[in-house]
């Protein structure tokens, strides 16, 4: 994730993969178990406060994918 891939055209701030969206959900329920979504949505908020929609925009699909994989994980497989 730490190297974004370039888009058509060359734009290198273009949207992240689902494949990125979902290596970064995965890393936060690792880390923070089924508070990675309260985590991610303050990271959203901050960004939304400091005016960056692009980076919001990609927390805003960051939560979702974490709604998306807790609502289907056993509770007993995170911490």
């Amino acid at each position: 994730m730490a190297e974004r891939k370039q888009r058509k055209g060359g734009c290198a701030n273009a949207q992240p993969s689902r494949d990125d969206i979902w290596q970064a959900a995965t890393l936060l329920i690792g880390v923070y178990g089924r508070d990675a979504m309260a985590y991610a949505d303050t990271r959203r908020t901050e960004q939304q406060a400091c005016g960056d929609s692009a980076a919001a925009e990609t927390w805003t699909l960051i939560v979702s994918q974490i709604e998306h994989l807790l609502r289907d994980a056993p509770a007993a497989r995170l911490h």
